[in-house]
């Protein structure tokens, strides 16, 4: 997850000076890029979740400003928040359920960094992603090249013998209930990682 955020976060250049937003605040890679974004000098930490509780973990992560996607409408408030500019980047969990978000909160010329998605397919409306000139880059974490992992490697072991990096640990299991601990994270219930130890 940490790996994954760092790329996410750097991909196509700094977040320096960048209204950043993370879909997934809570989640363990929204977790960590919120915190990395910040460490690099974004602007703003924008952070979507679906619970108070999520809310939360996500504020102490970092995260500036906090949307709750399942109560609040998420462009009208990336308009509000951003004083009608969008979001610069966006860290995006979800492609294809957010695809149709991107042209309505994506700052001219932003980028979304999509690392994962609810579904096979994402589609994007061609006028309104063409207007804002939009920009979309997938990756995968076990894909990068020598130089990104390497880059990703030392600025994560930078920031942990800093101690300017928190891991959020949700449960921690012993090796033989590695099912229930893939369970815990693909049901959703435990805030944080999920460690397996001997």
């Amino acid at each position: 997850p940490a790996l994954t955020a760092h790329r996410a976060v750097t991909a196509d250049g700094s977040p320096e000076g960048q209204i950043v937003l993370v879909a997934g605040g809570a989640g363990a890679v929204g977790h960590y890029a919120i915190q990395m974004a910040k460490l690099l000098g974004a602007v703003q930490v924008i952070a979507t979740v679906s619970s108070d509780e999520k809310a939360e973990h996500a504020r102490a992560a970092g995260a500036d400003v906090i949307v709750n996607y399942r109560t609040e409408p998420v462009p009208d408030r990336v308009r509000e928040i951003t004083r009608g500019h969008g979001v610069d980047r966006v860290v995006e969990v979800d492609i294809a359920g957010n695809a149709g978000l991107l042209p309505k909160i994506v700052a001219q010329d932003g980028l979304c960094v999509a690392y994962g998605s609810n579904a096979p397919q994402a589609a994007f409306e061609f006028g309104p992603m063409i207007l804002s000139g939009a920009a979309v880059r997938f990756f995968i974490v076990y894909e990068l090249s020598a130089a990104v992992r390497e880059r990703g490697v030392s600025d994560l072991t930078r920031w942990m013998a800093e101690g300017r990096l928190r891991h959020a640990i949700g449960a921690t299991l012993p090796l033989e209930r590695t099912v229930e601990a893939h369970e815990l994270v693909e049901w959703g219930k435990v805030i944080g990682n999920v460690i397996v130890r001997p």
